[in-house]
């Protein structure tokens, strides 16, 4: 059956529609109204309708969004789009729209594609991570997501301190989005490495152009991209022990950087207790569009574990 999918984020949404063997069959974007509800529902419906006069109507509706949802209300308790906030995302689009509605946070969505049909296919235990902006993660385990009592998983760059790491190499903490200093989301995404490269070479530049120095043999950036790694594969390393593992995708702007993301490997299979010889945290096959994707997958996985 065709699927209709929304990646939710606070500047843009994105709107895909995707056959059965899951090729995108149309693909647009529009601003996202994150401060008005009414404006954020027609957005939505607006993008609906167009591809209903190309498609034909279609009952099943996948949602990707960066936040978590209350798992005994369905209310959206963590977002940037104010619009939504407190709002039952499902029930609510479900209603208006007059289709089943399913909605998953972004990182549980790319970890869902990624354990579907991408790198992480066949593999039992998934842990996909977004390494961004920020710092993200979801599981999902024999097709499925792994339940919670708050609604809020898989957020492995909060709660963490990583203080004992910026002092070891010279770094003043920054203080995180969530309120909290010494959180991994400050230093674990794009940002972060910016940050890091600030504070070490006195040079305000892009990622992009420090992992190209880097590559070029810098030895700033070559610096820069060594603190990163000690500080990410520390934390991923414990999450690894925790978790086990078969597969640890990496999604996010970083992920372009197939080099990095080899070197965080081998640090994180260098510090964890298991053995792994074969690469075990790889760039994913959807790292630009998992959350669109996965939201694809939605009522399939969820048709997939009724039927169990």
């Amino acid at each position: 059956m065709m699927q209709y999918a929304f990646d939710i984020g606070g500047s843009k949404i994105e709107f895909g529609v995707f056959d059965e063997a899951g090729d995108i069959l149309s693909h647009s974007k529009t601003p996202t109204p994150s401060n008005d509800r009414d404006a954020f529902v027609a957005a939505v419906s607006g993008l609906i309708d167009e591809a209903d006069r190309e498609f034909g109507d279609h009952p099943n509706i996948g949602v990707s969004f960066a936040g978590g949802l209350d798992p005994h209300t369905g209310a959206v308790i963590s977002a940037n789009i104010p619009a939504i906030m407190g709002w039952c995302l499902a029930s609510e689009l479900s209603a208006i729209l007059n289709r089943k509605v399913l909605v998953a946070n972004d990182a549980d969505c790319f970890a869902l594609a990624e354990a579907i049909s991408g790198v992480a296919k066949d593999k039992r235990t998934v842990f996909g991570i977004i390494l961004g902006t920020g710092v993200g993660g979801g599981i999902v385990v024999d097709g499925h997501f792994i339940g919670g009592r708050s609604g809020i998983r898989g957020e492995w760059g909060h709660g963490n301190d990583v203080t004992g790491g910026l002092i070891r190499n010279g770094l003043a903490p920054v203080k995180c989005g969530c309120g909290n200093t010494g959180c991994l989301d400050a230093w674990g995404g794009a940002r972060g490495l910016e940050h890091i490269h600030a504070q070490t070479s006195g040079n305000h530049t892009t990622s992009f152009d420090i992992t190209d120095a880097w590559r070029a043999g810098d030895d700033y950036a070559t610096r820069s991209i060594e603190i990163y790694c000690d500080l990410v594969s520390r934390e991923l390393a414990l999450m690894v022990n925790v978790l086990d593992p078969d597969c640890v995708p990496v999604g996010g702007g970083m992920a372009s950087e197939a080099n990095l993301i080899a070197e965080l490997d081998a640090m994180v299979r260098q510090r964890v207790l298991g053995r792994y010889d074969a690469p075990l945290v790889v760039p994913g096959r959807y790292s630009t569009d998992g959350g669109l994707r996965g939201a694809a997958l939605l009522h399939v996985a969820a048709n997939a574990q009724g039927g169990q």
